[in-house]
């Protein structure tokens, strides 16, 4: 599995447009051997005084996004990147409206914890309106 990280400014003023584009094309990506597909936002709330902080932002990081998605193999994400399918998201007003600096792949090691992840889910369900 590789796992990718793009930062990405989004003008707050598309926010909610981006993240719904995301979401709109969830099903597309997944057609394409996407498994996961992440946007990040720096919380407001960091660590407690007795662990080591994060540096400051050294600009104003308020319009900065971190996208994170996960491949089944490099090959996989090779051949998103060069399918037309990608080409017609990336021609969409949506994402011409933020700038993206590159993507960076991470091969990966470790572990999920998919029962933990699974009690997260249920527990954001229940908190939606």
């Amino acid at each position: 599995m590789i796992v990718c990280l793009r930062t990405v400014r989004v003008p707050a003023a598309e926010r909610a447009r981006f993240l719904a584009w995301i979401d709109e094309n969830r099903d597309l990506r997944e057609e394409h051997g996407i498994l996961f597909e992440l946007v990040l936002e720096r919380s407001p709330r960091q660590n407690p005084v007795k662990t080591l902080q994060p540096p400051a932002p050294e600009v104003d990081a308020t319009d900065e996004l971190i996208v994170v998605t996960a491949w089944a193999t490099h090959d996989a994400f090779d051949a998103w990147i060069d399918t037309p399918d990608r080409d017609r998201l990336t021609a969409s007003d949506v994402h011409a409206a933020v700038s993206y600096s590159p993507i960076t792949r991470y091969d990966v090691a470790g572990y999920l914890n998919p029962d933990g992840l699974l009690g997260v889910a249920d527990s954001l369900k229940e908190e939606q309106p």
